[in-house]
């Protein structure tokens, strides 16, 4: 009979690619925290050198606010990881969601009024046991209608 199971040897470079692996996503997730609060206080600062800045142009104190938070935005979307996953999702989303067929517009349609006519009847069967139930406790069963 022969043993299946791994040498010691094989399972440290294993174990040890893991442990390097969540090492570095903590060292991500704390850098991405450090991108975010830079981010907000961009946004932060924008907004109140609007309200500091009394003396400047209009223009000039609206472009402020705007430009921290572009700013904060690209940072976000294009400096923090979860920003690029969200982007490539979005992406692949808007891939998948052109390989979708849809059905013609008359068989579109067609399936619409179905389910317009079932929520109606629905809605009517709903009504009509709801009267039923009210009007058996209030007035067959508490004798107040």
């Amino acid at each position: 009979m022969t043993n299946h199971t791994p040498h010691e040897k094989d399972l440290k470079p294993k174990a040890l690619a893991r442990v390097e692996a969540q090492h570095e996503a903590q060292k991500t997730k704390a850098a991405d925290v450090v991108k975010l609060l830079i981010a907000a206080a961009l946004v932060v600062g924008g907004i109140w050198a609007f309200y500091a800045l009394p003396g400047q142009p209009v223009y000039v104190r609206a472009a402020l606010p705007v430009v921290g938070v572009a700013l904060a935005v690209l940072i976000v979307f294009y400096w923090c990881d979860f920003g690029r996953r969200l982007v490539r999702y979005v992406r692949d989303s808007v891939a998948e969601f052109k390989k979708v067929v849809w059905p013609p517009r008359k068989d579109a349609m067609r399936m619409t009024m179905f389910v317009v006519a079932f929520v109606a009847v629905l809605a009517l069967f709903i009504y009509a046991a709801d009267s039923l139930i009210s009007w058996l406790f209030y007035d067959v069963l508490l004798k107040r209608g």
